[in-house]
């Protein structure tokens, strides 16, 4: 949906279907599956490392207010997300490279065949031109293949034309092949292409997503406990009265998993436009002759086009994934972590994710 014109995600589907039928949906599949239960370990324990970190440096910083919880967590998020980013960059690309081989490869077919029919076009009108006007064949030519090109680009925004395919020879049949030809034509550092706005991406999406997780957690626990206190009662020292304290349960599943959802829909929606000139600037890896420059240039040439709507192209398919994946990755880990500190006897140890454990007090 970012790199390519589709009506609507249904429209991709079926034109992903009917070039690569079901495999086409898992293309690139392998360099994710592999490596992103080790890039998710690193993340959180970077994460978690940084926050202690900040803590000692910064007597602000401690997360005991919401102001504080959201510095604190936002700088630790985005330290994590630079470092994730370092790594997993050229997974992406290569990734990328993956699932864009055999829909590059039928655009390439489809633009061949719109070359040749306006050829023939083109030369009917320059010989029409020359007769009626005595101008040069070459003059009218040149004109009108670049008013045919203009239409042909605004027709096919999001192809080929634009971002530049890779000749059919470098394509490859797996992960690993695709890798040696990126290393093959660009070197070593072309698979770091992009690497910039990966690493942008990140540090400010990481940053993003840990600070709303943390926050809303917060917030929906502070506002369960205020509906539905938990009271015990316990006799005060030296007198004949007892002292009632209020003290919080800390959030349960429900929670981690709004909480999750919500933080991953609402990072997307600040970093997608990045992550969009990202994926068009990575796509022109293999390109003999790459059409953008760099980033900005990337961006500007899409809003010319399509307005800024077109930085946010594919963005509807990303929160309908963002929802399930951000809330089962943190329902599960906080699950886990529960587990394994019930197992290693540290039950009444602070939540490792934000300031309300499971015993913590108010």
């Amino acid at each position: 949906m970012q790199t390519h014109s589709y009506k609507s995600i249904m429209d991709c589907v079926r034109k992903t279907y009917a070039e690569e039928r079901l495999g086409g949906f898992f293309r690139g599949m392998i360099p994710p599956l592999i490596t992103v239960s080790i890039i998710k370990s690193i993340s959180f324990s970077v994460y978690e490392g940084s926050k202690q970190q900040v803590r000692s440096v910064s007597e602000t910083l401690q997360g005991n207010t919401i102001p504080s919880l959201i510095g604190l967590t936002f700088i630790s998020g985005s330290v994590a997300g630079t470092v994730v980013a370092m790594m997993s960059s050229p997974l992406e690309l290569v990734k990328l490279q993956r699932q864009l081989e055999k829909l590059m490869a039928m655009h390439a077919r489809k633009e061949a065949q719109i070359t040749s029919l306006t050829g023939d076009a083109l030369l009917r009108e320059g010989l029409a031109l020359e007769k009626k006007k005595g101008a040069a064949t070459g003059v009218g030519g040149v004109a009108s293949s670049a008013a045919v090109a203009a239409k042909v680009e605004r027709h096919s925004h999001g192809s080929i034309t634009q971002y530049g395919v890779p000749p059919k020879e470098d394509a490859g049949n797996s992960s690993w092949k695709t890798t040696k030809a990126i290393v093959q034509k660009k070197g070593l550092v072309g698979l770091y292409k992009g690497a910039s706005l990966h690493i942008t991406r990140d540090m400010l999406g990481t940053g993003i997503y840990f600070s709303s997780y943390e926050t809303i957690k917060r917030l929906m626990s502070e506002t369960i406990e205020h509906v539905r206190p938990h009271h015990h009662t316990a006799a005060a020292s030296g007198t004949t009265g007892t002292t009632t304290t209020t003290t919080l349960k800390g959030p349960g599943p429900m929670v981690h998993f709004f909480a999750g959802g919500l933080c991953g829909v609402f990072s997307w929606l600040v970093v997608f436009p990045i992550d969009l000139v990202k994926s068009v600037i990575q796509k022109e890896v293999l390109a003999t002759h790459p059409k953008y420059s760099g980033a900005l240039d990337c961006a500007k040439d899409i809003v010319r086009r399509e307005g800024v709507r077109g930085l946010y192209r594919g963005l509807s398919v990303t929160c309908y994934r963002a929802m399930p994946i951000h809330s089962l990755n943190f329902l599960v880990y906080e699950a886990v972590m529960d587990y394994v500190k019930k197992w290693s006897g540290h039950a009444n140890d602070p939540s490792p994710i934000g300031n309300l454990g499971s015993t913590g007090s108010r």
